[in-house]
């Protein structure tokens, strides 16, 4: 169900649509939710599947709009806002910017490939901004820091909040800034009753200009983005020790151990249950993941489909999340080209069935829906 919000972007004549609102479907912010809720430390409970409810039921089409405020302590309401403000802005950075790859930052430097020396340097103390992106075709990198708000006065405030908190990185390779895209997203809730009655997304996007970097930097800097993205979805879903793998492989700075390392990724992989959707229409090769519930992840990778669709009937809202087993495979072995050839490949949705762009899947389970089968 499509709902809007009013939209302001800086500078205007960059912004990716016309007009005085932004529309994104419901169901874009919860997946968005869901792999949000999986690649952040922590983060467990399926937040994203009570989002719907929480709407005002105005139908298809009209303002994104709370039907209460999100809580009455303050603290509460803190909480919520921020995380329903990275589902939002995660939605609309997939949606408008074609941004399918996110790699988290945590509080430290972050090696994308210490061999070539590609990492995210901290320019200033204070909290990171949540995400670096980029697009399918290994372009368009991003860095993003998402706000949510219930001030009367607007997202304005916030929004300064999140571009102070977007210019405290570089991302550098042999010590020479990478061209990046900064944006800043703040969202200002509305509320049916005691509060601000409509909701506002507003957006700043200048481009910084790198040095020139050769073509095996900017593979390195973007093969090491798509293994922290894979690593951190599947690690929750019962995929740890390949996950620390794949993470394992950003921070080899010597050949021998590179190797070593590839080796042991490559021999996970292959041992890693691999899972195929029963019927399905959408194209999609094997998956490496796991089912996840309103109550987080199962760990059980034996849950069988009466089990599924038992979860389905409690209203569980299951899902299996997954990433396909080829492209874990190519960016195990660091092959730019094959990773670009199965981005291009874009599965297309059918009824249930849903890509992002990045190799990943969700699929609703239950009755008369995908069920998971070994291979």
């Amino acid at each position: 169900m499509t709902r809007t919000f009013f939209h302001s972007f800086d500078p205007p004549a960059a912004s990716p649509v016309s007009g005085a609102t932004v529309d994104l479907e419901v169901s874009e912010i919860e997946d968005a939710g869901i792999r949000e809720v999986l690649q952040t430390p922590g983060a467990a409970y399926g937040a994203w599947s009570i989002l719907d409810a929480l709407l005002t039921p105005t139908g298809a089409g009209t303002p994104f709009v709370f039907r209460e405020p999100l809580g009455q302590a303050r603290e509460v309401k803190v909480a919520l806002s921020g995380l329903f403000g990275r589902f939002v802005a995660r939605a609309y950075l997939e949606r408008y910017f074609n941004l399918s790859i996110f790699a988290h930052l945590g509080s430290r430097t972050i090696d994308l490939d210490r061999r070539r020396q590609v990492k995210i340097t901290r320019l200033s103390r204070g909290d990171l901004p949540d995400w670096i992106a980029c697009a399918s075709d290994l372009s368009s990198l991003t860095v993003a820091e998402a706000k949510g708000c219930h001030d009367v006065g607007g997202p304005a405030k916030a929004l300064d909040r999140a571009w102070a908190q977007a210019r405290r990185i570089d991302v550098t390779a042999r010590g020479r800034k990478v061209t990046v895209k900064r944006i800043a997203i703040a969202t200002r809730w509305g509320m049916a009753t005691a509060g601000p009655a409509d909701a506002r997304l507003s957006v700043r996007d200048p481009v910084e200009e790198g040095e020139p970097h050769t073509q095996e930097e900017k593979d390195a800097l973007f093969i090491g983005m798509l293994r922290l993205h894979i690593a951190n979805l599947i690690k929750p879903l019962g995929h740890a020790e390949l996950a620390d793998a794949l993470r394992g492989l950003t921070l080899q700075s010597f050949p021998r151990r590179l190797e070593g390392e590839t080796q042991r990724a490559r021999s996970l992989l292959d041992t890693s249950p691999v899972r195929d959707v029963d019927k399905a229409s959408a194209a999609m090769d094997g998956l490496i993941g796991g089912i996840v519930t309103r109550a987080g992840p199962l760990n059980d990778a034996g849950v069988e489909p009466a089990d599924q669709e038992a979860l389905s009937r409690l209203n569980l809202r299951p899902v299996f999340v997954g990433v396909e087993h080829e492209l874990i495979r190519a960016a195990i072995d660091a092959e730019p080209q094959a990773i670009r050839s199965r981005l291009a490949e874009k599965g297309s949705p059918d009824e249930f069935a849903r890509p992002d762009r990045a190799g990943g899947w969700i699929i609703p389970l239950g009755q008369e829906r995908r069920i998971i089968g070994g291979i």
